[in-house]
């Protein structure tokens, strides 16, 4: 399993560079058009679908990574149209999926990684309850619960996120045992700590999952998880392009992908930065070693070959502290970075990259006081 999800983190890896060049240049092409323009509208399909990939990416990396992230704002009616969208391959054409989505859902503050975790949990477990085919029904919905409502429940706003199988369903026995630890129902290859897991995870959110049954007739999982917003509120960022900030600085980019760092150069140059760019760590510590009285920021990829990402921020920093410094990576284990990068002025963006972010977190620290 070991191997598998650091092949699965490098496969992704990978797959985000080419989200990003994708998504890019489609950008820049649509910064340069008008609104009526008539390739507008295929542009437009490209960049929905680099944003699928993106969306994709990132639900491959939060599945395989290990540690925790701090809890978000998460909006569920994103995570389950992404998850399910991973999912659909692996349910086989006897199953049908039907999902349900409340347009005007609330959101809930939770480990968005965690969150994936459950739902490809408990979609896989109903998948499974399906030998012969069947009906997977995924529901979302805001709930109200009062003091004489739902007794396993506390009284609340919540949101509800339901996962129901037309299945073999549990007996009574099965039921009272289903979210113990090492209880498994599987005869090959189950462990007895999904469930289990599953019920930390909604729990430590401040939530909870309750479970229906009958033999032969299916099951249904409700997780009830409390609001944290206002109904309908949406948290996905503005996907419309924006320009990039502008600014006189010089940049050294160090990425070892050739496409993604022609595309990071024009976006920066089109900016009015000046850009030295350098394909590996060892090429961008001779560079930086040539133009380090002028350099005012570092953007680099964090695995490169020769050199990585960190070593040379350790020694660019070493040489002139109070460097600006700005990580880029697509690997899980990166995420780790966050909670070790050196000062203020070091930031991480994760792999695929959004121009428009990027270009605010450069125009943000350039103009941090460097003291």
């Amino acid at each position: 399993m070991e191997a598998l999800g650091r092949l699965a983190a490098g496969v992704a890896h990978d797959f985000a560079s080419l989200v990003t060049s994708i998504s890019g240049y489609s950008d820049i092409l649509l910064s340069r058009i008008g609104p009526q323009d008539p390739i507008r509208p295929e542009l437009e399909e490209i960049r929905k679908a680099a944003a699928r990939g993106a969306g994709v990416t990132a639900q491959i990396l939060n599945f395989i990574r290990k540690q925790d992230t701090p809890p978000t704002v998460v909006q569920l009616n994103t995570l389950v149209t992404e998850v399910l969208r991973l999912l659909r391959p692996l349910m086989g054409e006897r199953i049908r999926l039907e999902v349900t989505l409340d347009p005007k859902l609330g959101v809930v503050k939770a480990d968005a990684a965690q969150m994936t975790r459950v739902l490809m949990n408990l979609a896989l477990n109903a998948r499974d309850a399906l030998p012969h085919g069947g009906v997977i029904a995924v529901r979302t919905a805001n709930m109200e619960l009062r003091a004489d409502s739902w007794r396993p429940v506390p009284p609340g706003r919540y949101v509800k996120l339901e996962i129901a199988d037309t299945g073999i369903g549990m007996d009574p026995d099965t039921q009272d045992r289903i979210f113990q630890p090492f209880f498994t129902t599987k005869q090959r290859g189950g462990t007895g700590l999904g469930l289990s897991t599953i019920r930390g995870i909604v729990e430590q959110a401040g939530g909870q999952i309750l479970m229906q049954s009958e033999p032969d007739r299916g099951s249904v999982f409700t997780v009830c998880l409390p609001r944290a917003g206002q109904d309908g509120e949406n948290t996905d960022a503005d996907t419309r392009p924006h320009p990039p900030g502008k600014g006189p600085e010089t940049i050294l980019l160090a990425e070892d992908e050739e496409n993604v760092r022609k595309l990071l150069r024009l976006v920066l140059e089109t900016g009015g930065y000046r850009v030295l760019e350098a394909a590996d760590g060892r090429e961008a510590w001779r560079v930086f070693e040539q133009h380090a009285g002028s350099i005012d920021l570092l953007l680099t990829d964090v695995i490169m070959p020769g050199l990585n990402g960190h070593e040379l921020v350790e020694q660019a920093l070493a040489s002139k502290p109070g460097l600006k410094v700005i990580y880029m990576s697509g690997y899980t284990g990166d995420a780790l970075l966050n909670a070790h990068l050196p000062g203020p002025g070091v930031s991480l963006l994760p792999k695929p990259l959004k121009l428009d972010i990027l270009a605010a977190r450069i125009r943000a620290l350039l103009d941090t006081s460097a003291s």
